[in-house]
């Protein structure tokens, strides 16, 4: 089956598929490349026209056209366009000019109806997957660590510091844990052993990480987002996953929102003002509670989840607590390859954070002061060339 990023394109539904000349957005470092990096102005790019339908009934079809129409209006650029287990001439990375997703008849939402306009971007060859890091520091009372981490999946390779803000510097990087997830592993980096970056300032030329990875392996192990649906389980016993993921911080939260990237994940349950964390064990392949529920303080519950960002490598979330009748709001971030959960008082928040709400989140917690706050984009071959 093909997919674009993580949205199923099925194929034997799809009705159509061709490439086409005449997109308006711009291309920008095309100099001596064959390849293009999609903005937003005006020029000439080759792009890829799919339509199909989703036939799974209609609870499932339902849902995965509304993640690919949620896909469509996000912001998350440079998407993986590949077949899983098989070859594909059209497989790269896109940008989605347009899409429009409906059910096929007005009167039954069993089949929907997709059409796409991806705009190509370019291919693995000509591009390094990159992880830009914007690093700055948490404000909390959990620890005072310097770590800035970065996940990158175990199947990365030539992964490598590159000093893109500054002379171009180089040199091979190395991880410093490999972690099993639910969905594939991962190897973790620590921004500092980069040896032009020693913080503070976080800001001050802090190095990209730049890898090569095959287009179905950079997205197991990234972050996702997503509305349970009042389902307690994401999958149903038969393998078939019930929980939608979320693309966009405009989804309608109804129902307990889960924020995961396979190796953690908080369970946001806003309708019963609680929340809940499991922690994946590599060592039974399963989740683990971790037991925040059972002990949350009477005096405080979950208040509102105001989601913020929901990217490739990272989510963050803004969380409300009513405590003893007053209004306290944490920013909870999700990062790839992350064990642990870093909070932070937002900027126009008064800490410290209470002590009843402090000594609730501390299992999982992170103790680092350091956000990473990394981006994943793409870093052409002829920027780094010699």
């Amino acid at each position: 089956m093909k997919y674009i990023y993580n949205s199923p394109i099925p194929e034997a539904a799809q009705t159509s598929e061709r490439d086409r000349l005449g997109q308006q957005l711009a291309e920008a470092g095309i100099l001596q490349e064959d390849g293009a990096i999609v903005e937003s102005l005006s020029s000439e790019a080759a792009d890829l026209s799919l339509s199909g339908q989703y036939r799974w009934g209609a609870e499932i079809s339902e849902m995965l056209a509304t993640e690919l129409d949620e896909l469509a209006d996000s912001s998350l650029p440079t998407l993986p366009l590949y077949r899983r287990g098989g070859g594909y001439s059209n497989a790269g990375y896109y940008e989605i000019a347009s899409a429009d997703v409906e059910p096929l008849h007005a009167n039954d939402r069993s089949v929907w109806a997709f059409a796409l306009s991806l705009t190509a971007v370019g291919k693995k060859g000509s591009f390094f997957r990159a992880l830009e890091p914007n690093p700055y520091q948490l404000d909390h009372e959990f620890g005072n660590d310097t770590d800035a981490l970065v996940g990158v999946p175990s199947a990365a390779s030539k992964v490598q510091w590159y000093n893109a803000s500054g002379d171009g510097t180089r040199a091979p990087a190395s991880p410093i844990e490999t972690r099993s997830s639910a969905a594939s592993d991962v190897d973790v980096y620590d921004l500092t052993d980069a040896s032009w970056y020693d913080p503070p300032p976080y800001d001050e030329n802090p190095p990209t990480l730049i890898y090569a990875v095959d287009y179905p392996d950079e997205v197991p192990c990234g972050v996702r987002v997503y509305d349970t649906r009042g389902y307690d389980s994401k999958f149903t016993t038969e393998g078939i996953r019930q929980w939608q993921t979320v693309h966009s911080t405009e989804h309608d939260i109804g129902t307990e929102i889960v924020m995961s990237n396979a190796l953690i994940r908080l369970r946001l349950d806003e309708p019963n003002g609680t929340l809940e964390a499991e922690e994946w064990d590599s060592g039974t392949d399963s989740w683990t509670t971790v037991g925040l529920e059972a002990d949350q303080p009477a005096t405080v519950s979950l208040f509102d989840v105001d989601l913020m960002d929901v990217t490739m490598v990272r989510a963050r979330a803004q969380l409300t607590f009513d405590i003893d009748d007053e209004l306290f709001s944490l920013n909870a971030i999700v990062n790839r390859g992350h064990n642990d959960i870093q909070f932070s008082v937002p900027e126009n928040e008064t800490g410290p954070v209470p002590q009843s709400l402090e000594d609730w989140l501390s299992p999982v917690a992170s103790t680092s002061i350091a956000d990473a706050n990394a981006s994943k984009t793409l870093v052409s071959r002829s920027d780094v060339r010699r």
